[in-house]
């Protein structure tokens, strides 16, 4: 991989002045983190580019409009803002600034984080806000073996694949750090709230935007190159050919992060994004063991600990298996998909539907049979019975 060098950061605690201070400079309308970074590289610090605004400023067209703003504004009261909302601000010289982020080209000054970030190694899974069952599985089958993996999975909470990835992570026992384009006090959609709190036990939740931002259309770009910065690759799943998803790959290019994408089937539109990429030469990913060797990470965990998990949809836990459950329990579950593929191979899409089971459950059974030799996933995210295996 290609990254490139990061500035210095701090050596010890970063000062108070200087946290308000890049919050201040954040707040600036019209300059961007490429301009700040710019004047504390020049002035040393970014409480000196502060409190000399008007000399580094220069002449520009929205000069006095800035100007008005930096009298005005008293970032110190967005900071204690933000600590009153369980928040901690990291400025770019913190010590805890994530290291890949602090080396993209345009790192945000200011972080508000609600949980904690780590530098452990990190993917992105994105794709469709409209994904199909097809989609999440892929999502859920990723994002719950990449956290098995010690693997942190990083989104943007966005409905559909990104949300299905989060929640797989989780039941993976894993860690996930959801990036969002609004406040990070904030949640949106706001019926990922729960998702939310159950990211921020074990993960976090991530923004550049101070508390109270709105989740506005122009914030998304801005929000998709944190995504691909905190992470050494990134996995799209599924998307149309004008996704949102192709501009955080963008971003990733940019970075020197590795590009993988998930096939899928001929017949969707929502596999033109994928394939796409893979002709331009990203990496196939059928299983997070695809991921795990590009990127040099060790996967020793995944086997041992896929059998062991049984998830449930939504509650963010993930339960260590202890025997099969009777009746409407875990036997019952996967004699029912072992009927439902008697007739022959079924598309896991099918199989979820006929089943009346969450996607992630019926996933984590798939998983379990077919570690036991009792059925077969074949391409195109086919399901069948094992020849002449017996039931559970």
């Amino acid at each position: 991989m290609n990254f490139s060098a990061s500035p210095p950061k701090q050596q010890g605690p970063l000062a108070e002045t200087e946290v308000v201070a890049s919050v201040g400079l954040s707040l600036l309308p019209g300059i961007g983190p490429r301009t700040i970074s710019r004047w504390v590289e020049q002035t040393g610090s970014a409480e000196a580019a502060w409190r000399t605004l008007p000399a580094v400023l220069g002449p520009r067209a929205d000069r006095e409009a800035v100007l008005a703003v930096w009298r005005s504004l008293d970032p110190g009261v967005v900071v204690a803002r933000a600590r009153a909302k369980d928040m901690v601000v990291l400025a770019s010289r913190d010590p805890s600034y994530p290291a890949l982020l602090l080396a993209i080209p345009d790192p945000p000054p200011v972080l508000f984080v609600r949980g904690q970030l780590d530098d452990a190694p990190a993917v992105a899974i994105v794709g469709s806000r409209r994904a199909t069952p097809y989609g999440r599985a892929a999502a859920e089958r990723l994002g719950c073996d990449l956290a098995l993996a010690g693997v942190t999975v990083v989104s943007g909470l966005a409905r559909g694949i990104d949300a299905a990835a989060h929640q797989a992570a989780l039941d993976g026992r894993g860690r996930t750090v959801a990036v969002l384009g609004c406040g990070a006090d904030l949640i949106y959609p706001r019926e990922h709230r729960r998702l939310a709190d159950a990211i921020i036990q074990t993960g976090a939740l991530v923004s550049e935007f101070a508390p109270g931002t709105p989740p506005l259309p122009g914030h998304f770009p801005r929000r998709n190159r944190v995504i691909s910065g905190l992470a050494m690759g990134v996995v799209v799943v599924e998307g149309a050919e004008d996704s949102g998803a192709l501009l955080t790959v963008d971003y990733a290019l940019d970075q020197g992060r590795e590009v993988f994408a998930v096939p899928g089937s001929i017949f969707s539109p929502k596999s033109r994004a994928p394939h796409s990429l893979l002709r331009q030469g990203a990496r196939v990913v059928e299983d997070a063991a695809d991921i795990l060797q590009e990127l040099g990470l060790a996967g020793g965990r995944l086997q041992s600990e896929r059998g062991n998990l049984r998830t449930g949809p939504w509650d963010g836990t993930a339960r260590p298996e202890s025997g099969d459950l009777p009746g409407s329990g875990n036997q019952g579950h996967e004699t029912r998909l072992l009927s439902l593929l008697e007739a022959g191979p079924q598309p896991f899409g099918e199989l979820v539907d006929a089943s009346d089971l969450p996607t992630a459950q019926v996933a984590a059974l798939v998983t379990m049979l077919e570690l036991r030799g009792l059925i077969q996933t074949l391409p195109g995210q086919m399901v069948m019975r094992t020849p002449r295996s017996g039931k559970p």
